[in-house]
């Protein structure tokens, strides 16, 4: 009769051990292989489309097919939607639409007779701001992600634009033209407490938050060319992070805060560029499009997965669960 060979109690939690923490391990790394760029691609006449791509510019995938505008992606938290503005799908307006990661068919969430565009969601999933002409001044609003409960945050003269939600959801920077030319400001996420954060004699616009709350990028037309800054909340430690001779615009943060990538004219044409968040090392992604702006990084290092990659279960729950 053979021998059955047993392992000590404490060598069989130790042998335990070592699979989870490799199984994290594993997990670890396959999250990071399907970190997500959405970003707007198309020409100069109008014409635009929302794709999605690795943050390497590899696996480009396009999610929308519109004879117009459709562009300003933003990710759902759990990833698996994006909202979008588009051009005339239903009307002669800009409004806000959702589909899934993957693309399909566009769920309309204003269907207001204005223009309505720049959608931000909220951390918790449960809100989208945006920016809106119906009161007939530039304002920003939130709705439920159905498009119902309809709230008005700002009320003033100046144009108020570009909203995003501070990563614990309690603030949402703006950009407004309220008090000289345009300047990043920071509110309550009810609307109240409006505090101004940068101050600029020119224009500092399309705020992005990093992902520990402690800093604002933004696109600055400091001087006489656009640059991507960084600035603290509390207004100091301001730094030009580009210094390109090119207009560099929209950035966004990669998930961790060590990255973020922005659009830039460096090469003649709007491209998407990687860089670190000390402004190093920039690298141009997105090769062979066309005119490519307004970047977006997956809040989730969990969006779309290529089929030579590997999967795990909760990848897989992920994928299922967006169809």
């Amino acid at each position: 009769m053979r021998a059955e060979l047993k392992l000590p109690s404490n060598l069989q939690k130790s042998l335990l051990l070592f699979l989870l923490l490799g199984a994290l391990a594993l997990i670890d790394i396959t999250l990071r292989v399907e970190a997500q760029i959405a970003f707007t691609s198309g020409d100069s006449f109008g014409q635009a489309d929302v794709y999605v791509m690795d943050p390497k510019g590899k696996n480009v995938k396009q999610l929308t097919h519109h004879k117009l505008y459709d562009g300003e992606p933003t990710w759902s938290p759990d990833g698996t939607q994006i909202a979008f503005t588009s051009e005339e799908r239903l009307g002669f307006f800009f409004e806000i639409y959702m589909m899934p990661m993957n693309g399909g068919q566009p769920i309309n969430l204003t269907q207001h007779p204005t223009e309505d565009s720049a959608p931000a969601w909220s951390p918790n999933g449960t809100q989208i701001a945006f920016v809106s002409e119906r009161d007939k001044n530039v304002e920003i609003y939130v709705m439920d992600v159905d498009g119902t409960n309809l709230k008005r945050l700002t009320d003033h003269l100046g144009l108020d634009t570009h909203p995003i939600w501070s990563p614990d959801g309690t603030q949402i920077a703006f950009e407004s033209t309220r008090i000289f030319g345009s300047d990043i400001f920071v509110m309550n996420a009810d609307g109240t407490d409006i505090k101004r954060v940068t101050i600029s004699r020119f224009w500092d616009t399309q705020p992005a938050w990093s992902p520990d709350g402690t800093q604002i990028a933004f696109a600055s037309y400091r001087n006489k060319i656009w640059d991507i800054y960084i600035i603290n909340i509390d207004g100091k430690a301001e730094a030009n992070l580009t210094e390109s001779r090119s207009h560099d615009m929209h950035p966004t943060w990669s998930p961790d805060g060590t990255q973020i990538a922005y659009a830039s004219e460096r090469d003649d044409i709007y491209g998407i560029y990687v860089m670190n968040a000390n402004g190093d090392k920039v690298v141009r992604v997105a090769e062979n499009l066309k005119l490519a702006m307004t970047p977006a990084w997956s809040p989730q290092l969990l969006a779309v997965s290529p089929k030579w990659k590997l999967s795990t279960v909760w990848g897989a729950l992920k994928r299922k669960k967006a169809r």
